[in-house]
């Protein structure tokens, strides 16, 4: 009986070695995909922990006050700035044209006086001169006359605000280009002659008063805008955008 069992035990034994080489294969699989999958984490984890450790060792609060110190002087530069930008004045540049004149004289040749026969005149002393009285005429003299202005200006015109505007009246005449810019609501005055081209520059609603003329194009920026042209303006080129 003895023998038998000693069989049965070392069968036994045989099989729990083969369950057990197997169930070793298996887990050893499963680490190798496991330690494969995580090994990237564990990179990523040992990387976090060596910044955490860097950064540890840094001040974070003088770090902090040096920010906000930057910060400060950097706002307060830009308001200056903005301050001082705001006190600019109205500059109106009229470049003029030299104009050249000529003189031509004309020289004729002397005429010859040729004498005349001419009946003598006769005086006659005793005859009495009759003298014709002075009618007396009406003159109406205007007391206040206002003079014409000759509103022309020569050479190219910069108007860099609505204040700067009121150089344009009723009937200017602006012999060259002309410069409207960083202004906006902005009205054209009636029977203003551009002999030239119109340059819009941040201007943003432009009006028209009435009739007006500009010999040359018309130019606007992509930032800038007027109202409908009246049906009696004459431009001689094209609207440019």
């Amino acid at each position: 009986m003895s023998d038998k069992k000693q069989i049965k035990k070392a069968a036994r034994n045989v099989k729990r070695a083969r369950t057990n080489t197997k169930t070793q294969k298996r887990t050893g699989w499963w680490n190798r995909v496991w330690s494969i999958v995580c090994w990237p984490f564990r990179k990523l984890a040992l990387v976090c922990k060596i910044v955490w450790n860097w950064i540890r060792n840094l001040e974070l609060v003088g770090l902090l006050n040096l920010t906000l110190l930057v910060a400060i002087i950097v706002l307060f530069t830009m308001l200056i700035i903005d301050l001082l930008g705001c006190r600019k004045e109205n500059i109106i540049v009229v470049t003029n044209t030299p104009v050249h004149t000529e003189q031509t004289i004309t020289k004729s040749k002397p005429k010859t006086v040729q004498p005349q026969a001419v009946l003598p005149i006769t005086q006659h002393n005793a005859e009495p001169v009759n003298v014709v009285p002075v009618k007396k005429v009406e003159v109406q003299i205007v007391k206040k006359q206002t003079a014409r202005q000759d509103n022309k200006l020569m050479g190219d015109v910069i108007i860099d605000s609505r204040g700067a505007g009121a150089i344009l009246r009723k009937g200017t005449q602006v012999n060259g280009n002309l410069y409207l810019q960083n202004m906006r609501k902005f009205t054209l005055p009636c029977n203003v002659r551009i002999n030239g081209n119109l340059f819009l520059r941040d201007v943003n609603k432009l009006q028209f008063c009435g009739e007006f003329v500009v010999t040359g194009n018309i130019y606007v920026s992509p930032r800038s805008s007027f109202g409908p042209l009246p049906k009696n303006a004459r431009i001689g080129g094209y609207v440019v955008l």
